[in-house]
C-alpha cells in the first residue's frame, strides 16, 4: 500500500512541475510581448526616409527608429537629427540652432553667433545664403544636411520648430540591414 501511495504522489508532483513549467513558459512569452508593445507602441516607432534632404547620412527607402520619448527626458542638442511636424507633413532634419542663439548662413557656411559650425562630419554641400535670425525660446532652427534640398527652417513657412512639433529623436538605422547604425 505505501508503494502504492509514493507513486500517487509523485504522478501528481509530476503533473504540478509539468504545469508549472508550462505557466512559466506562458509568463516569459506574455513578458516579451509585453516588452516589445512598449518598445515599438510607446517609446520608438519607425519611419521611412523618403527623400534625399539628409543625403549622406540618410537616403530615401531607409528605415529608421525614432525615439518619441526623448523630448521628455532631456532638452534637444545641435546635432541631434529629428523628426518633427509642419502643415506640410512630417519631415527628418538637423538641429543646427538652439533657442536664444543667433544662426546665418554666408558663403553657403552656417554660423551660431557669428561662429562658424565645424559641419565636416554631415554636411556635402553649402547653398546660399541667409540673414541672421535668432532662434525664440522653446523652439530650435534645423537643416537637412544635403543643404540644396530647401525645406528647413531657412524658408519662411517652416521657420523655426517648436518643441511640441518634435514628433522623435533619431535612434537608429534599421534598414537597409547592412547599414545598421546606432545614433546618439
Amino acid at each position: 500500500m505505501s508503494g502504492e501511495r509514493k507513486q500517487r504522489r509523485s504522478d501528481g508532483r509530476e503533473r504540478t512541475y509539468r504545469n508549472a513549467r508550462r505557466l512559466g513558459w506562458l509568463f516569459s512569452i506574455l513578458a516579451a510581448v509585453a516588452v516589445l508593445c512598449f518598445v515599438f507602441l510607446v517609446w520608438l516607432f519607425p519611419a521611412r526616409i523618403v527623400d534625399q534632404s539628409m543625403e549622406p547620412t540618410l537616403s530615401g527607402g531607409q528605415v529608421v527608429l525614432c525615439d518619441r520619448l526623448a523630448k521628455y527626458v532631456s532638452k534637444p542638442e545641435r546635432g541631434d537629427i529629428i523628426l518633427f511636424e509642419t502643415a506640410d507633413g512630417v519631415f527628418i532634419k538637423r538641429i543646427v540652432g538652439l533657442p536664444g542663439e543667433s544662426v546665418e548662413v554666408a558663403g553657403g557656411y552656417v554660423f551660431i553667433d557669428s561662429r562658424p559650425l565645424d559641419e565636416s562630419a554631415y554636411a556635402v554641400d553649402y547653398a546660399g545664403d541667409m540673414e541672421p535670425v535668432v532662434v525664440p525660446e522653446g523652439e530650435v532652427f534645423v537643416l537637412g544636411d544635403k543643404r540644396s534640398q530647401m525645406y528647413d527652417s531657412r524658408l519662411e513657412a517652416v521657420g523655426c520648430i517648436s518643441y511640441k512639433n518634435i514628433l522623435g529623436e533619431l535612434r537608429v538605422r534599421v534598414a537597409p540591414i547592412e547599414k545598421l547604425t546606432f545614433f546618439s
